[in-house]
Parts: structure tokens; sequence; C-alpha cells
């Protein structure tokens, strides 16, 4: 039997997508509202390493590799099917030489210091994956480094957690109950 594939595509800020994902991924036929909001609101860095958490099947680490040449890119996900769908469309892309897609339990895969990290967490799993992010985080930043993450309707649990760790958590901008959340590592 033929495996199903869906081919996702958008254009976001003027950057077209078009991105191969699987049944049993979210959002695997269009680009959720979550992560629109997210990518039209980035704050990009001139250079170094960010990293997409919960990557699924890869919107936001190929969009940031494709916005900026000079990003060394890593896209985590626990699931399995999820690092196959970001690897196939990081070889579709021609991305290979820097973007990694790894398996990976919140940043436990991360072997760098990163200078962001990008997320939709999925709410679906509680706040412990919000208290995982925030204590893995906390390590593996570097100095001035920031997370920016899009919350729906979890913005207030996210400020708690997050405030326990880090001196700066804000919200930049509330779209349609969805919330970007913005933490710096100071």
């Amino acid at each position: 039997m033929e495996e199903m594939i869906y081919v996702v595509t958008d254009v976001v800020n003027g950057v077209p997508l078009s991105l191969i994902s699987y049944p049993g991924l979210f959002s695997k036929k269009r680009l959720d509202l979550g992560t629109r909001v997210l990518l039209e609101n980035l704050i990009i860095p001139k250079e170094g390493t960010v990293v997409d958490l919960g990557c699924g099947y890869g919107p936001i680490g190929i969009y940031l590799a494709l916005q900026n040449p000079s990003l060394r890119v890593y896209m985590l996900d626990a699931n399995p099917l999820a690092v196959k769908a970001s690897k196939e469309n990081v070889e579709r892309y021609k991305l290979k030489e820097r973007v990694t897609v790894l398996r990976s339990d919140v940043l436990s895969a991360l072997d760098v210091k990163a200078s962001a990290i990008f997320s939709n967490p999925p709410l679906s799993k509680g706040v412990e994956i919000l208290e995982k992010l925030a204590v893995e985080a906390s390590e593996k930043l570097e100095r001035a480094g920031y997370i920016q993450m899009v919350l729906y309707r979890g913005e207030v649990n996210a400020i708690k957690v997050f405030s326990k760790y880090f001196s700066k958590v804000e919200v930049l901008k509330s779209v349609k109950g969805y919330s970007i959340v913005f933490v710096v590592n100071n």
C-alpha cells in the first residue's frame, strides 16, 4: 500500500513554502494559524544557531533557513514521522549543509548553545512541556539569546513558568487567541 503524502503550500511574508506532510502530523494539510502568526512576526537573528522546537514537518525551520542563509538551523521533534517529513523537506530545499533535523525530547538532543529558539509548542501535552522547555532552554540558550513561541490561550501559564527561569518574559502580540511570547536569557 502506498503511503499517503500531503503537500502543504503557502506564502508567508513573500516566501513560498511547499512542504511534504503525512497523516498523523499536526496541521498536516495546511499551515496552522498559530504557526502563521509566529512566522509573520519572527525576530530572526542576523547570525548564529537557531532551533525550531517541535518542528513537525518543518515550516518554521525551513522558513528561518530561507529567510537568513547565515543561520545554522536545528529542527527538533520527538515524533519519528515529523523527523522523517522534516528531513525530506530539508532535502527538497537543498538545505542539508546548514539545517540539521534531530529526534529529540524537547532540547535533550541539542549539543550546542542556541541564539534563539522558536516554537509552536504542543500545549495538548500540558504545562509540563512548558516547564521542561523553560528548564532546558535556560541551559541551552546563549546569553542574550531568546525564545519566541506562539501559544493558543496559553500565555498566562507560559509567563508564570518562564518567569521562574528568565527575567524578561513578555507577550509581543496577540492575534485571534494566539499570543507570541518572547523570553530573553539575560
